[in-house]
């Protein structure tokens, strides 16, 4: 399938669209195959993978996009937050230890097994904001979950 895209440009706007030769990509199973085939390599740069070879592509800030958060009990009648990631079908975990802030006070947090960055939407940002305290010092933010508190990173990037 990536081979067929070899000759077309792709790309990940800031709010986690995808487009192939600037027609905006919408299909759930095509989507799905793309992020079953997206890797981060180290330098930063995003690309396409499979056996054939590695095609890159044009992502604005992040491929990831959160949608949707969500506080719950687990199994053991503990907190967890879960998470929809735009375009994808399966909800995830968050991990609170990754949650960071970055430039014009984006959220973050790391995503598809902590493998990559994903951006919080402003409706997620919003559903998150209702978990956020802010420090005795006035001076940072965190998340408590089961008795436990999260500080978010501030970070530049």
């Amino acid at each position: 399938m990536i081979e067929e895209l070899d000759d077309g440009h792709i790309q990940v706007d800031e709010n986690g669209d995808w487009f192939y030769n600037g027609a905006r990509l919408f299909r759930p199973e095509i989507l799905e195959a793309l992020y079953e085939k997206l890797e981060l390599l180290p330098s930063g740069e995003y690309v396409l993978s499979d056996f054939n070879g590695r095609w890159p592509i044009e992502v604005a800030d992040t491929a990831f996009v959160v949608s949707r958060v969500d506080r719950e009990r687990d199994e053991a009648g503990g907190e967890r937050i879960r998470i929809g990631l735009k375009n994808i079908s399966r909800y995830e975990f968050l991990d609170p230890a990754t949650l960071r802030t970055g430039k014009d006070n984006v959220l973050y947090c790391r995503a598809a097994g902590g493998r990559f960055p994903a951006r919080f939407s402003r409706p997620a940002y919003y559903q998150l904001a209702e978990f956020i305290g802010e420090d005795e010092s006035g001076q940072g933010f965190f998340i408590e979950l089961g008795g436990k508190r999260y500080p978010i990173k501030v970070s530049e990037q």
